[in-house]
């Protein structure tokens, strides 16, 4: 496909090489003049290269040397230049893109390290690109040729001059980057959507009430295997088709299945087996269609979901017809919507009007990231007259768009109408099943529907975790097969010498002599099916048994239920039970984890006085630390402030009543000298009013009812402020602003920010900027959590320079959301300080307890948070993750070489893992130090060992020492990428310990899912969190109860129920061999059939369920009261290969004495009336019921806390056997 023509029969690419004298800047414009397109120069001796290319020749073969609008040449010498690796055209260092249309290569993957500096350099490689490809194409006609700039350039009007010279005069006034401006303030190509600019695969594409055209579009992509579904969705995991395939596979992944499952086909296919055919595919069967049944009943639910879901009904609008109804499943890319005000959206959707006037809707996302804050959307941009209902039930448009992603925030679109285009952003798109508020209707078109939307598009499972006992399990089942293996073994060479002659017992069987070796070879399999048994064919519906039954308790317990917020502990997975109780190191978030996430205005400073009295629960705990080390100052409000008189005059001004216009008892600010200075005209006065008007104004806070703007209302007064741009917060930026235009007409940039972006940003005297630091460190000793509040007044001239690229970066294509945030860095500077806020959020109830306890229980804790190294220290202290008995040290370094010094030092002077007497070990780092340190980390793909020998590899060992070595690591300035490379690096060093995670926001969520456990806690920051966790709690002081409670007593159990299951079959197993000394080891069977196959099912597994989910070694109060308890979890004490060693032994040991005590006893002695033997069925029932009653009497021995529930199910299994026994005979 040919590129875009841009003009006649020659396209023009000129290309300058020098900067404006005048100036000393780099000169951009664009000119379109007769058949040219350039990028235009000033200066005198500007070299430009000319590329001419014959119309009549094969154009498509030099479409890359046509440059997008996006990037505008200068070859200024001191930039850094080299060259495209796909199309060989000039391009800049630092592009990502070549600006080929045609090309758009990237530039990321390979770029030459041929840079040129200099005209002369620059002109000599042009030259030898021009030659190289001439080589190349010489079937062409390339012509390059140097030309001088000729009179032509110098003739432009003097006017056109000093227009430009003023732009650039006036502009600079902003302080702006111009080499920003001049990239934001460029028209966009206008060719389509590049592949790179959109995401993966083909833009789509759909007509707005053309159903002709959008149905034979879908055709078309289906044909060529990219179908666009339909808006039915399926979250259920098995349909009528693909159950029986995939729950077989899942169920005969695991190796204990396709064992029985060939010892099954064995039997029932050969004559080999020295029991019925059954005895083994019975039991197999049943335990396979009980795990059927299970997988049924849990996917009925999702079944059921989805068929209420698919039939509900949506308002649709087809063209030139009435509204009509119609199933949310029959809906289809390119059908018009129509949803009324508290309607879920039933699909992806791009809003073409509203209810409200300039087309504004507000959106309810708690159903998709659990945050009930409204989020403010806008419809599509239409010129004046196209909006509205009326006009989009008419309009004729083409929407092309990106192609189905997973990326929920980002939208990437334009609208064409006729000429015209509009762009499409993620403003106007409305994601499925997010509900509509605060408007009356919204009209839009799907986008996208279905499995396609993007909620359903990351609505993957995680990664599926698997405990370490189940690991352990597996192996331990490795080494039993080996065991049958040898014994099976030993079986054939006790035949082979049996079946030799060579004694007295086979003198009337002569025929041995002659036995072939395939027929000795046969006993080994016999012996193999003979002895399956050794690997317990109940062992994992056992374990998946007990494992659900501990889940209900769990979930049951009234001590982990929240009565305030309704919330009950839920259990998202029981795989991971036993886990919870070797758990070695905790991985907490702070806001809303540890505090309440519930922000409290304290304190603020104005001016140059601080207002708010009293201090926090985080503020005592530094005053008592600082009171103990007879340390002076440093806390309690920002000390470093003028104020008012002394301290004791200040209290006078405490006044809640006073100090709240509207009293809230849940506010507990109290000075009232704001409201007094304010009414009496202070010389803060004004001051004061700009404080409270930047956060009236300055937020992104959806009110309820309508409005243009905002308002402010202030003694009796209300002022209108119209908002003109809203630059947006982001976890990058760390601060918002608006500019915003008052009713008198002024234009004022507002901006509120976090203090480390924010302090660099404001223009202030250095005694000033001192002055505030003081304050912002005493508000941090209190815990308290600041923001910085900035103000700048504009012109109308400022602004509107600025506007224009503004513009450009909301409507660009190509990286919207990075332009947007350069636009917002240009005029984001020379602010006035307006203020400071302090807000608390304080500790929720009992995490200081919580957190001693989880110590005690030996247990390291990570605090990760975003706060400064004094805030998050302070809250150590106040949360006892930190104490006076322990030595602390920090890390806050700026470069790599500090990085290694500082961890060298630390390694050194603490020299070893463990502590080793004397005080604990703390240690608190900041971001930018972890930064540093997980450089290697980074390089091997985030793994905990770091790749080689290099010195970020061994940093990050070294580091990695030190951390295990501390009872308390606090994290700080940390992001949640961040956050998940600690938890990964920690977590995956060899022998690395089992690490917990815990968190309730978004940002938490690639730590929990990381983490060996991940813990949500359903708060205030959404349900993300708990929607990625394995286990939810809604507090967390319910932790406390969740480990050295539940945890400690699921890994007690679950080792007993593995070891017992183990030591049941081996007890029954070996007393099968052991009838081999009677019967010559051919293999023969002591027991019946039916004795066999019931034996793992009904004689000996009622008794362990019961005790896997009921046994408590000690009561749940001493669990709590002796934290050390949960030491043998992380020892492990109870599942070891010594424990194992030694149950195996004791089930050794008891067959011997059963089966040799009764087959000495009733071996042959056993006659019917007639004086003949009965044979071996009542020898073998008299040896199998003293295997029965011994093995539930070892279970019934071995109960500590016994009760009438365990007590029943241990003689189920006794009466069962009696019972078929009887029926039997």
């Amino acid at each position: 496909m040919d590129g875009p023509d841009v003009g006649g029969d020659q396209a023009f690419l000129y290309m300058h090489t020098k900067r404006d004298r005048k100036t000393r800047r780099p000169v951009f414009g664009t000119d379109r003049t007769r058949s040219e397109h350039k990028v235009s120069s000033r200066g005198k001796d500007l070299s430009r290269l000319v590329l001419s290319v014959s119309e009549s020749r094969k154009r498509a073969r030099f479409q890359p040397a046509l440059l997008s609008h996006q990037h505008l040449i200068d070859f200024s010498p001191t930039q850094n230049w080299s060259r495209c690796w796909s199309c060989d055209l000039p391009v800049r260092a630092d592009w990502k893109v070549c600006p080929s249309l045609e090309c758009r290569a990237d530039l990321t993957r390979e770029l030459s390290e041929r840079g040129r500096e200099g005209k002369a350099a620059s002109t000599a490689a042009a030259q030898s690109s021009a030659r190289h490809r001439s080589e190349e194409l010489s079937d062409e006609e390339v012509e390059f040729e140097m030309m001088k700039e000729g009179e032509s350039d110098e003739g432009e009007s003097g006017k056109g001059q000093q227009e430009r010279e003023d732009d650039q005069e006036s502009f600079s006034d902003l302080e702006l980057d111009e080499t920003k401006y001049r990239k934001l303030s460029q028209p966009r190509a206008q060719n389509g959507l590049s592949s790179h600019s959109m995401s993966e695969g083909e833009p789509w594409c759909l007509r707005i009430n053309d159903e002709e055209w959008n149905l034979e579009y879908r055709k078309q992509h289906a044909k060529v295997g990219k179908k666009i579904f339909n808006n039915m969705v399926a979250t259920s995991k098995y349909n009528l088709y693909n159950f029986l395939p995939v729950n077989l596979y899942e169920q005969f992944s695991r190796l204990a299945n396709i064992y029985f499952l060939i010892i099954s086909i064995l039997q029932l296919f050969t004559s080999l087996s020295p029991t019925s055919r059954y005895s083994t595919a019975g039991p197999l069967l049943l335990v396979v269609s009980a795990n059927m049944i299970r997988e049924v009943w849990e996917d009925s639910a999702r079944h059921r979901d989805d068929r209420e879901v698919n039939n509900r009904y949506a308002h649709v609008l087809p063209a030139d017809e009435e509204e009509e109804l119609c199933a949310w499943k029959e809906l289809v890319v390119g059908t018009m919507v129509k949803v009324g005000k508290d309607e879920p959206l039933p699909a992806d959707v791009v809003v073409l009007c509203s209810s409200e006037e300039g087309g504004a809707c507000y959106i309810d996302t708690c159903d998709l990231d659990g945050e009930t804050n409204l989020k403010l959307k806008s419809s599509v941009a239409f010129p004046p007259g196209q909006a509205g209902e009326s006009a989009v039930r008419k309009m004729k448009a083409e929407l092309e768009y990106e192609a189905p992603n997973k990326r929920l925030y980002t939208f990437l679109g334009k609208l064409r109408m006729g000429k015209e285009e509009i762009a499409v952003d993620n403003e106007s798109v409305l994601l499925r099943g997010a509900v509509l508020r605060n408007t009356k209707w919204v009209i839009g078109v799907v986008v996208y529907a279905g499995r396609q939307t993007k909620i359903m598009m990351n609505n993957k499972k995680g990664k599926l975790k698997r405990s370490n006992v189940e690991h352990s399990t597996n192996r331990i089942l490795a080494g039993i097969l080996l065991f049958e293996l040898a014994m099976c073994c030993i079986g054939t060479i006790g035949h082979a010498i049996w079946a030799s002659g060579k004694n007295s017992a086979t003198w009337y069987m002569p025929y041995l002599e002659n036995e072939s070796n395939g027929e000795k070879a046969a006993i080994w399999l016999s012996y193999f099916i003979l002895l399956n048994n050794y690997v317990p064919i109940s062992l994992y519906i056992t374990m998946e048994l007990v494992k659900l039954g501990q889940k209900f308790l769990m979930d049951n317990d009234l001590d982990m239920y929240h009565e305030a917020t309704d919330t009950p502990m839920t259990s998202r997975t029981s795989n991971l039970n036993e886990e919870l109780g070797q758990i070695q190191q905790i991985f907490t978030d702070k806001t809303g984890t540890l505090t309440r996430n519930e922000m409290e205005f304290r304190k603020c400073y104005i001016g140059s006085s601080s207002y708010g009295f009293g201090t926090t629960e985080i503020g005592l705990a530094a005053a008592a630390k600082q009171k103990e080390g007879g340390e002076g100052g440093g806390g309690g409000g920002g000390r470093g402030e003028r104020r008012e008189g002394g301290e004791g005059e200040e209290e006078k001004y405490a006044d809640r009543r006073r100090a709240q216009i509207f009293p809230d008892a849940k506010c507990s600010f109290d000075d009232y000298r704001i409201v007094e200075r304010m009414a009496e005209g202070h010389r803060e006065a004004a001051e004061i009013r700009d404080f409270l008007l930047l956060l009236s104004v300055c937020h992104t806070v959806v009110p309820e009812g309508n409005g243009d703007g905002a308002r402010g209302e202030r003694a009796g007064e209300e002022e209108r402020f119209q908002i003109l741009n809203v630059n947006k917060f982001n976890s990058a930026r760390k601060r918002m602003s608006v500019v915003c235009r008052t009713g008198s007409g002024e234009l004022l940039l507002l901006c509120k920010g976090a203090d480390n972006v924010m302090l660099e940003r404001l223009k202030m005297e250095e005694e000033e900027r001192k002055r505030v630091e003081r304050v912002l460190h005493g508000y941090a000793m209190e815990g308290l959590r600041t923001l910085v509040l900035g103000k700048r007044r504009l012109s109308e001239e400022q602004w509107s320079k600025w506007n224009e690229a503004y513009k450009a970066a909301s409507t660009s294509l190509v990286d919207r959301e990075e332009e947007m945030m350069r636009a917002a860095e240009m005029i984001e500077q020379g602010m006035r300080l307006v203020g400071v806020t302090a807000i608390e959020d304080k500790l929720q109830e009992g995490v200081p307890a919580t957190i001693k306890k989880l110590r005690k229980a030996r247990m390291r804790m990570w605090m990760l948070t975003g706060d400064k190294m004094e805030t998050a220290e302070n809250i150590g202290f106040a949360c006892n993750l930190l104490h006076d008995n322990m030595n602390i040290e920090r890390i806050s370094v700026d470069s790599l070489a500090r990085a290694k010094e500082e961890v060298k030092r630390l390694s050194q002077a603490w020299g070893g893992r463990e502590d080793k007497g004397g005080k604990e070990r703390a240690l608190v780092v900041d971001g930018a130090s972890l930064l540093h340190i997980f450089a290697a980390a980074d390089e091997d793909g985030g793994g905990g060992g770091g790749g080689g020998g290099s010195e970020e590899a061994a940093l990050l060992r070294e580091f990695v020492e030190v951390a295990r070595g501390c009872k308390a690591v606090i994290a700080c300035r940390v992001s949640p990428d961040q956050k998940r490379q600690v938890v990964t690096v920690m977590r995956r060093e060899e022998g690395g310990p089992l690490s917990l995670a815990i968190g309730d926001g978004a940002n938490d969520v690639p730590m929990i899912m990381e983490a060996h456990v991940g813990v949500g806690i359903s708060g205030n920051e959404g349900m993300q969190a708990v929607r990625s966790s394995d286990y939810a709690i809604a507090q967390f002081r319910f932790l406390e109860k969740l480990l050295l409670v539940h945890g400690r007593s699921n890994y007690k159990r679950i080792a007993v129920v593995i070891a017992y299951s183990l030591y049941k079959n081996c007890f029954f197993v070996t007393s099968l061999f052991f009838f081999s000394f009677y019967s010559g080891f051919t293999a023969a069977a002591l027991y019946d059939s039916l004795m066999i196959a019931g034996f793992n099912i009904f004689w000996s597994s009622m008794g362990i369920i019961a005790y896997g989910v009921l046994e408590q070694d000690v009561s749940s109060s001493s669990s709590l009261l002796y934290p050390q308890l949960y030491s043998s979890g992380q020892q492990r004490l109870d599942f070891n290969g010594r424990v194992l060693t030694e149950w195996i032994l004791h089930a050794i040991l008891h067959a011997v004495i059963c089966f040799f005590v009764i087959a000495r006893t009733f071996l042959g002695s056993i006659v019917e009336e007639e004086g003949r033997e009965m044979g071996l069925g009542p020898q073998g029932t008299a040896i199998l019921q003293a295997l029965v009653i011994a093995v539930n009497l070892k279970l019934l021995i071995i109960t500590k806390h016994l009760t009438l529930w365990s007590c029943l199910f241990y003689s189920i299994g006794i009466v069962l056997f009696i019972l078929g026994g009887s029926v039997h005979r």
